[in-house]
Formats: structure tokens, C-alpha cells, sequence
């Protein structure tokens, strides 16, 4: 209970320091004069990331391969399945045509060609796949900017401190750390796969910023940056935060195949869902629909652990 206790709580200040280093890095930027697309960029999908990026670095660090893919699919499937589908159940809300026509492929792209880099590589990524994931990461974003959204969004103005920038950075760091140690020990104090923990614990935690950030702007009639912070989050996270993490040691995905199979499939269901809907829109019925199959991913994911046990 103590183990998940500060389990919890590192997960609280991990995602607090993370916005807070976010506003600050956001300040800085735009008293250097830095391009607004950057800055959208960095303020929304990045910033949503971070939990992520930190959690998986020090994940790698440690040698905890299971950790660095479940936390990784696990929190694309969270965005896709548990965002939009609590989202969706309580507000009917609609998305940009040029979602449909370019966000959402751009995403299915991205899978096909990490399903290509994968078979090539015999599912073992070394640093030269992470150099080629973060090309294409690049690549992709420059190719679209109708993928980033963030140009109107209206955010508090911060003041910019130094100080507590260095704070902020200091407190991510440390929450990351402590988080992902306290998985690990608590993974061996209850015999239960790191994998289930990934999935469900740290994934979860993880993606609460997305969650957060498009409530409220489907609550501000702004559901196109809803729908731009989720995709944007789902690219970085397994293009960006996962290339990155080639670099430290390489990344085994023989494990991960149905899993990584699973998010493809919720990927283009969500592409389905998007231009099935009245008008572009997420209604009830396809919240329901996400959220049943995030249960499903669940109930997959406990079935597989439970099988390996025993």
C-alpha cells in the first residue's frame, strides 16, 4: 500500500512538474521571439508528452524493456480508447475535416512505416532505427503543419523565472525516477508482470495531461485541439520518446507484436469512428464503442499475464 502510495504520488508531480516546466519553457520561448508553430508545438503535444518521455528514459535506464513498450502502446491506446471514449461519453463534439483528411492518415502512416522499420530490423530497434524514427518523426511534421493546431490556443500568460524552470525540471526528473523504481519493486512484490503495470498504471498516469487538455478544450467549443493533442502525442511518443530511447540500449519488441497489432487496429477505428460520424463528430455511441474496447485491451492484457503465471 506505501509502494503505491508513492507510486501515486510521484505520478501526481510528474505530471504538475511537467506542466509547470511546460508554462515556463513557453515563456522563455516567447521572450526569445520563437516562431509560433514552434512554440504551439512544444505547449501541447510535447508538453503532454513529457510524463511519457521521462517515465520511458529512466524505464531504459533501468533495463526494464517491458516497461519502455507498455508504457509507450499503453498510452497511445489510453489516448485513442480512454480520452476520446470518456471524452465522447459526456460531450458530443466535433472534429476539422482536415483531421479526416490528413491528422488521423498521418498517424496510420507513421504505423505503417514502424511496422516496416520493425520487420526489417527482426523487431530489435538499435540506435540506427531511433535516428530513422526521429527522421521520420521530423519528416512528417514538416510536412503538415494542418497537423499542429496549436496557433489559437489561448494559454495563461506565466511569468518567466529561471528558477522555477530549474525546480520544475529538477522535480520531473526526480518524480520520473522514484515512479518508475517503485513499479519495478512493486511488479516483484506482488509477482505480477512489469507489463501489466506499464499498461495500466503508469500509461494511464501518464496520459492524464491528454486527458485534461482535450476535456477542456471540448468544454471551450475548441475540439479541434482536442483531436490535434491526442494525435500529436501519439506520433511523439512512438516516434520521438521511443527513438530517443534506442540510444540508451536496444529496444526488443518480439513480445509486443499483438499489442502493437491492437494499436493499429484502434487506430483505424478511430479513423472509422471520424468519418462515420454525423458530421465529423464524436458522439455517445462512439465513446461507448472506445471504451469497450479499451475493456477488451484490458481484459486481453490480464488474460496474457495470467497465462504466463501459470
Amino acid at each position: 500500500m506505501v509502494i503505491l502510495l508513492v507510486i501515486l504520488l510521484s505520478l501526481f508531480l510528474l505530471v504538475k512538474s511537467a506542466d509547470m516546466f511546460v508554462g515556463q519553457a513557453s515563456s522563455l520561448a516567447k521572450k526569445l521571439k520563437v516562431d509560433n508553430f514552434l512554440i504551439g508545438f512544444t505547449v501541447v503535444a510535447f508538453g503532454t508528452s513529457l510524463p511519457e518521455l521521462i517515465s520511458t528514459l529512466f524505464s531504459s535506464i533501468s533495463g526494464h524493456n517491458q516497461l519502455v513498450m507498455s508504457n509507450i502502446i499503453g498510452s497511445n491506446i489510453a489516448n485513442l480508447c480512454l480520452v476520446f471514449g470518456v471524452v465522447a461519453l459526456f460531450n458530443n463534439y466535433r472534429i476539422k475535416k482536415r483531421d479526416v483528411d490528413i491528422n488521423i492518415p498521418l498517424n496510420i502512416t507513421a504505423l505503417m512505416a514502424f511496422w516496416a522499420l520493425s520487420v526489417f530490423m527482426g523487431f530489435t530497434l538499435n540506435w540506427a532505427s531511433g535516428i530513422s524514427l526521429i527522421l521520420l518523426f521530423l519528416v512528417l511534421i514538416l510536412l503538415s503543419k494542418d497537423y499542429n493546431h496549436f496557433e489559437s490556443v489561448k494559454k495563461e500568460y506565466v511569468i518567466f523565472n529561471p528558477l522555477y524552470l530549474i525546480i520544475s525540471l529538477a522535480l520531473l526528473v526526480l518524480s520520473g525516477k522514484v515512479c518508475i523504481d517503485q513499479i519495478i519493486n512493486l511488479a516483484n512484490q506482488l509477482k505480477i508482470s512489469e507489463t501489466i503495470l506499464g499498461y495500466f498504471l503508469l500509461a494511464i498516469g501518464t496520459s492524464l495531461p491528454e486527458l485534461v487538455t482535450t476535456w477542456v478544450a471540448v468544454k471551450k467549443n475548441n475540439g479541434e485541439l482536442g483531436m490535434g493533442n491526442i494525435l500529436g502525442s501519439n506520433l511523439f511518443n512512438l516516434l520521438f520518446i521511443l527513438g530517443i530511447s534506442t540510444f540508451i540500449r536496444p529496444i526488443q519488441l518480439n513480445g509486443f507484436v499483438y499489442d502493437l497489432i491492437f494499436l493499429t487496429g484502434v487506430t483505424l477505428m478511430t479513423y472509422v469512428f471520424a468519418i462515420t460520424g454525423k458530421k465529423y463528430s464524436f458522439s455517445k455511441k462512439e465513446g461507448i464503442g472506445l471504451l469497450m474496447v479499451y475493456i477488451l485491451f484490458a481484459v486481453f492484457q490480464i488474460s496474457k499475464s495470467f497465462l504466463k503465471l501459470y
